[in-house]
């Protein structure tokens, strides 16, 4: 892959290019902003990381001239500026639609940059020769289980189902390593219909064996416009013995907002039988209130960019408590994810949030590790 980094410091420049460069990366650096256009059309970078703050012109502009020349190339936003900049930056690029995959503050965290570049370069490598539809068929595609916990109870509500690919050669992977291959194979209902299939043997296990747990399963544009989709569900719910009020479909925000008409039919539908839906990501799509009050919820997750910031950052628990009296006021349940610590779950508690998904109670795990750890939980829940 070939790395360009805009940066006026040339010993970051340096810094940047010796951890790309170990890493197998083909790096070309810029300090001055001239040099910028023909650089692009030279060497025509696969990664870009940028300063937002280069000397003769702003991230803003070169944002704009990025998105004319290179949008297909990953893209790293970096700013010593305050946090709130960077995520501005940060969404005014994806509406450019540049494929921006993080946005680090300065000073550079070198662990996670060098996270970043092992991620970058490793999508890369399974870009190649990869037979997606082959590994789909061939069941490399897996569930894992994330439990959901009631807060103030400590009680399991349930877990959300999640896509893991077992690849023959690196193990197991999450989504941010094969969904956007998938996306561009055309083969996301491929996956979904794993999905849903091992989602509804699962919950028929786990009713089978008594376990009173709902199990949350996604969705994309596609399913969810599908309008013979709750005869599905109702049907698989039938044929596998599943109460349907034991079942949630999440959907983005920003999925469920792209055809608010047929959205509107298929999930008042889900509901009429019963079955739950959530509102996923609450926060980081662009609905208007008008709009999510039309539709019929059952749940709201916030999203976890904000939960896991909480404790040390302000503004994304101002933000996070908004969304939680919002989900109070119409009468739906707010579930927090990304909780990673204690002190997440305390202010979430003090708060009168529903939910909490998150590394701090579980990690995504397989079926049968989750149910020893389900046991585990009940024995010796948070103090």
């Amino acid at each position: 892959m070939r790395m360009l980094i805009i940066d006026d410091e040339e010993d970051i420049c340096d810094l940047i290019a010796e951890i790309g460069t170990h890493r197998g990366l083909d790096v070309r650096t810029i300090s001055n902003t001239e040099n910028v256009l023909g650089t692009l059309s030279e060497f025509t970078p696969d990664f870009i990381m940028l300063d937002l703050m280069m000397p003769n012109t702003d991230g803003v502009e070169l944002l704009r001239l990025l998105a004319e020349h290179v949008k297909a190339a990953k893209l790293c936003l970096m700013s010593g500026s305050d946090s709130r900049v960077l995520n501005s930056a940060r969404r005014l690029g994806s509406a450019h639609g540049l494929n921006v995959v993080a946005a680090l503050e300065k000073p550079l965290n070198m662990s996670v940059l060098g996270s970043l570049f092992d991620q970058i370069t490793a999508g890369a490598q399974d870009e190649v020769g990869v037979d997606m539809a082959q590994a789909i068929a061939s069941g490399q595609f897996t569930l894992h289980y994330q439990p959901v916990i009631h807060i103030k109870t400590h009680e399991v509500k349930g877990a959300e189902a999640l896509a893991r690919w077992t690849h023959p050669h690196r193990g197991t992977l999450s989504p941010d390593a094969f969904l956007e291959q998938v996306v561009n194979d055309g083969l996301m209902q491929a996956l979904t219909d794993v999905v849903v299939q091992t989602s509804m043997l699962q919950a028929a296990k786990w009713h089978s064996a008594g376990e009173n747990l709902t199990l949350s399963m996604n969705v994309t544009a596609s399913t969810l416009l599908d309008l013979s989709l709750p005869d599905k569900i109702s049907e698989l719910c039938k044929q596998h013995g599943v109460p349907s009020n034991k079942l949630i479909l999440e959907v983005t925000e920003t999925e469920a907002m792209r055809d608010v008409t047929r959205t509107m039919d298929v999930l008042l539908r889900m509901r009429i039988r019963n079955i739950g839906v959530s509102i996923d990501d609450f926060g980081t799509g662009h609905s208007s209130l008008r709009e999510l009050q039309r539709m019929p919820f059952s749940e709201m997750k916030i999203d976890k960019s904000f939960v896991s910031s909480m404790a040390d950052n302000k503004d994304c628990a101002a933000i996070v408590y908004s969304v939680i009296e919002l989900a109070r006021n119409l009468g739906l349940k707010a579930i927090a994810e990304g909780v990673e610590d204690i002190r997440t779950w305390r202010m979430l508690e003090e708060k009168g949030c529903d939910y909490a998904q998150g590394y701090f109670m579980g990690k995504p795990m397989p079926a049968n590790e989750f149910d020893l750890w389900l046991k585990n939980w009940r024995t010796k829940p948070i103090a």
